[in-house]
């Protein structure tokens, strides 16, 4: 377990680096199949199923924290600052509100 980095984020973070991770770049980013990414895709799949807005809420603010290798971090850096997608868009804005620095810059 030495070496790993904890980050705490919400659940909208943690399918905010999700959607950027993987959805966004179409399997084009190499090294999201690691336990770590696993573990986030497990919680959220934990989402309510309940149309209920307070329990949505709830679930979508509740903090987590993430046990996470370097290199895991790394590449969560590289899906957030370097290349959010490949359709020449905007970066996602989640790396101003939820996303630590990256790990070059600390």
């Amino acid at each position: 377990m030495a070496g790993k980095e904890k980050i705490e984020l919400t659940m909208y973070g943690v399918a905010e680096v999700l959607k950027w991770c993987i959805d966004k770049n179409k399997g084009r980013v190499s090294g999201v199949d690691t336990e770590g990414f696993k573990k986030m895709q497990a919680l959220l799949a934990e989402k309510p199923t309940t149309g209920d807005y307070f329990a949505l809420d709830q679930f979508w603010k509740k903090p987590v924290v993430l046990e996470l290798t370097p290199e895991e971090v790394e590449t969560i850096d590289r899906c957030l600052y370097d290349i959010p997608n490949f359709e020449n868009v905007q970066l996602p804005q989640i790396r101003h509100k939820f996303w630590p620095k990256p790990t070059a810059a600390r």
